[in-house]
């Protein structure tokens, strides 16, 4: 079944704005942001790494005109992760306080693990289908944390050729984790280091350690967390019952 994605948020913006004072329209660079992963449960940091990504990229005179959380198939068979279904909706449910930030869940629908130059592929063809942007004005781009970009230099974790897709033909903004040195894993890294231009690293003025793993671990103890995510995901969870069992970890 073919799995639509949604265009509802995506926002051009005011084209008049970047007319310069002769006349002459400015050819613009829209962007699209997407960030794959468990999503077990979606959290506050999350969706804060779009807006750190929006705010780096504006910065630099890009236009984001929209975002796309990817949730990752049940065949990723991670430990811990519960059903696909239950990862969707919780995830609908944290982008509702977004106004660009939407869910695709075509990656999480997948038989097997699609990996991650296929789901941006399916959105930058989708976007071009739509026929509401050109080829020449759109860029995709994967937002991720320390802890992605540093897997790309794990043997086995990647194959050369995803790794260089995903920086030469669409580009990385990682959010640098507290504590980690992004600069020296891109420049010790053949494939990134060719990239490097490609790879724009971010710091949170307010770093938050906020985790999936350290949430799903609270809930298990029984202990609140209250202001760690949405609180539709949360009632959700308590609805759902998810996360309750200690081999859920």
């Amino acid at each position: 079944m073919d799995t639509p994605l949604p265009l509802d948020k995506l926002s051009f913006g005011n084209i008049d704005q970047d007319r310069p004072s002769d006349g002459v329209t400015k050819k613009l660079k829209y962007v699209v942001l997407v960030s794959t992963g468990s999503f077990n449960p979606p959290t506050f940091m999350h969706l804060r790494m779009f807006e750190l990504a929006k705010d780096a990229l504006s910065s630099e005179g890009y236009y984001v005109i929209g975002g796309y959380m990817s949730p990752a198939t049940d065949a990723y068979k991670k430990k811990g992760l519960i059903s696909a279904e239950h990862r969707i909706h919780m995830s609908e449910l944290a982008c509702k306080s977004s106004s660009f930030v939407m869910v695709d869940s075509w990656e999480a629908k997948q038989s097997s693990f699609p990996g991650i130059p296929s789901v941006l592929a399916r959105i930058r063809n989708c976007l071009l289908e739509s026929g509401l942007i050109s080829r020449e004005s759109l860029r995709v781009i994967l937002v991720c944390g320390s802890d992605r970009l540093e897997s790309f230099t794990i043997p086995g974790a990647w194959t050369p050729v995803q790794v260089r897709t995903i920086c030469r033909d669409y580009g990385v903004v990682c959010i640098r984790r507290e504590g980690n040195d992004d600069e020296r894993i891109v420049f010790s890294d053949d494939i990134l280091n060719e990239n490097k231009d490609n790879i724009k690293i971010v710091d949170d003025l307010i770093p938050d350690q906020t985790s999936s793993t350290r949430v799903r671990e609270c809930i298990s103890r029984g202990l609140s967390v209250k202001y760690r995510t949405f609180d539709e995901v949360i009632d959700y969870m308590r609805k759902e019952h998810l996360y309750l069992n200690l081999s859920d970890k």
